[in-house]
């Protein structure tokens, strides 16, 4: 609780400070509580920025006491001035409809539990690599290269954050810091929303933000899409208005900046706004706005650019590991580009041999709605995906859409740019990889509309509507707390104690605790596993499509395996049997002699692994085993640790 508690005090004095240091940015009739989310927004995304250069020094990335006591301190000075000074500062959320605000704080409850509870294998990626990278960072001291984890070189805008909450609060630490982007957030739409179209409509639209689920799912976790979505979605809002005049231009490409910053799909939305805003300026023949458009351009290429030019000095490919055969890159190969790239290609639907087709872009936009599970893992081919991982709301934006078009209702805040951003992000998410969180960004722009489109509808209409976007966030309230909440608040209220629910909802934790003690000293190969976060000991993701260091064409049993494993330093070799077909499994601990004398595979079963370059490692582990060259340490339910043993 005392992490969470430190990174929210955090996360306040920088939206304290930010709403200062960045006030000539504001539009000069900004709204009170839309200079509070900016602020918050903006200053989090300047110390996610500045941390970059920060934590390439060695050991500067373990000052977090000192970087704690300047913010908060900076944030009590902020304060000081802003209470002494006579411009309204502070935000404010009142609104006509009273339940409107009471709605939002009692959904802000469940991410507020899902911060304060343990990860579990539910935030995948967050104990996967938005965690794990920060701290393999902080135990080196430094950001360094991390060859078996590609997606650290990613843009890391927010996850830097996380390498300071990691230390002064662990988990809850890290993911305060989701928890406040969303806030600061809901506080810039409400606050721009009420400023084009008054207090009413503003309600309306943090409703429509907040009841979607993949957004409502992921705050409080270890994600980044909301934190990203927040950037990519006002950046697009802003621009479009900066285009016809209404927003200074430097806040367009801030946001957009920090969106690229924060994750490559932050690129698909600074091209999608760049080039409407430049169609905008050419059709209005608007020739003073084009200093603008490129002073924006030169800020977001430039905030964006510190990863993308880390990558190529690291590297030589900006994006790595994607479009590996344009760029190419270390630590990778044509084989390991193409297991990804179909990997990214099974979200969604129309795929094809030859690409995606187009005929089924209608029914990819509509899936988010009526068949998210193909949108998001688990299952994705068949439909089994999480279904917080909606874009639920979807269905009711373009409802939205379609009765504003119909009752020509116009709501005067640059709807066509937006909307052609809109559709051109869509058309890019459609053809590069179909997943559901991809598009986050979009509900924020959309949001804005949906209050624009209340705003100037009719009694009816805006009856209609309105009780559209509260059934939304009802559903959404109502199955996270069913799917995720409840079980969380076993261990947040102290019913179930921490060791239960991790043994019970992870099940790398058992072994994890074995492993921080039996592999201590040495390192350790992980197959079939990436919850290396639970782990205080070295350890590398040894599967064949991580990396190429390892060289599993060039070995041919046991003894080279387990010669070269020693050459690189490993001690410990650890296989998860959990994802993998029973019978399989079995033969498999049959073939290492870890449930009774060994019995090789036979020279039909060897071949067929061996020829198989990802299933390959198991002949290799299982003939060392078999030799003694790997001891068992310890077998678990679905894995086993193995030492390695010199010649």
């Amino acid at each position: 609780m005392l992490g969470l508690l430190l990174t929210l005090l955090f996360c306040a004095a920088i939206a304290l400070v930010g709403q200062r240091a960045f006030a000539r940015f504001f539009p000069t009739d900004a709204d009170p509580a839309e200079r509070f989310g900016l602020g918050g927004l903006l200053g989090l995304g300047a110390i996610g920025w500045l941390t970059f250069f920060v934590i390439l020094l060695p050991g500067a990335i373990r000052l977090w006491q000192m970087a704690l006591a300047v913010v908060l301190a900076a944030g009590s000075w902020a304060a000081w001035r802003g209470s002494s000074s006579s411009t309204n500062a502070n935000p404010t959320v009142a609104t006509a409809n009273r339940l409107v605000p009471l709605a939002l704080a009692a959904m802000l409850l469940v991410p507020l539990v899902n911060a304060l509870a343990p990860s579990d294998t539910m935030d995948w990626d967050s104990l996967a690599y938005h965690f794990a990278v920060p701290k393999l960072w902080v135990e080196a001291g430094r950001m360094e290269y991390i060859p078996f984890i590609h997606h650290s070189n990613f843009p890391f805008v927010v996850e830097n954050l996380f390498a300071w909450g990691l230390q002064w609060g662990g988990e809850q630490g890290a993911k305060g810091f989701t928890l406040a982007y969303f806030v600061f957030g809901l506080f810039t739409v409400y606050g721009l929303s009420r400023r084009l179209f008054g207090p009413s409509a503003a309600g309306w639209a943090a409703v429509a933000l907040a009841g979607v689920p993949v957004v409502l799912w992921e705050t409080g976790s270890g994600y980044i899409d909301v934190a990203q979505g927040l950037f990519a979605g006002l950046g697009m809002v802003y621009l479009a208005q900066s285009a016809l005049g209404r927003s200074p231009w430097l806040l367009g490409g801030l946001l957009l900046g920090l969106a690229a910053a924060s994750k490559y799909t932050g690129l698909q939305s600074m091209i999608a706004a760049g080039l409407v805003a430049a169609v905008v300026l050419v059709v209005q023949k608007q020739g003073a706005g084009w200093r603008g458009w490129s002073v924006a351009a030169i800020v977001a290429i430039a905030v964006a650019s510190p990863w993308y030019v880390r990558n190529v000095v690291g590297t030589g490919n900006p994006v790595y590991p994607f479009f590996y055969e344009r760029f190419g890159g270390v630590d990778w190969d044509t084989w390991r580009a193409e297991i990804y790239r179909n990997e990214q290609q099974t979200f969604g639907v129309g795929r094809t041999e030859r690409g995606r087709d187009p005929t089924q872009f209608a029914a990819a936009v509509l899936g988010l709605a009526y068949q998210p599970g193909r949108f998001i893992n688990p299952g994705q081919t068949e439909g089994r995906g999480f279904p917080m991982g909606a874009i639920g709301a979807g269905i009711v934006f373009v409802g939205l859409l379609g009765l504003a078009r119909i009752f020509r209702i116009a709501p005067d805040a640059a709807e066509g740019p937006i909307l052609a951003m809109i559709g051109l992000s869509v058309v890019m998410w459609f053809f590069l990889s179909q997943q559901s969180r991809y598009v986050t960004s979009l509900v924020v722009p959309l949001s804005v509309l949906a209050a624009g489109w209340l705003a100037r509808a009719g009694p009816t209409m805006k009856w209609f509507a309105a009780s559209a976007l509260a059934l939304q966030a009802g559903y959404t309230f109502l199955l996270l707390g069913h799917v995720q909440t409840q079980a969380q608040l076993e261990v947040v209220l102290g019913r179930t104690s921490h060791d239960e629910y991790l043994s019970a909802r992870v099940g790398f934790y058992k072994p994890s605790l074995v492993l921080n003690e039996k592999v201590r000293g040495g390192k350790v190969a992980l197959y079939d596993e990436v919850f290396g976060y639970l782990l205080d000991v070295p350890y590398v993701w040894a599967n064949p499509g991580h990396s190429t260091r390892i060289p599993y064409d060039r070995l041919d049993g046991g003894e080279a395996f387990a010669d070269e494993m020693a050459k690189q330093g490993f001690t410990h070799v650890y296989v998860n049997l959990q994802h993998t077909d029973r019978s399989q499994a079995r033969r498999f601990l049959e073939a290492a002699g870890a449930v009774g004398p060994p019995i090789p595979y036979s020279e039909e079963e060897r071949n067929a692994l061996a020829g198989d370059l990802q299933a390959k490692w198991r002949v290799l582990v299982a003939e060392a085993a078999a030799s003694g060259r790997l001891t068992l340490v310890q077998g678990f339910s679905d894995s086993a640790l193995w030492e390695l043993r010199p010649k």
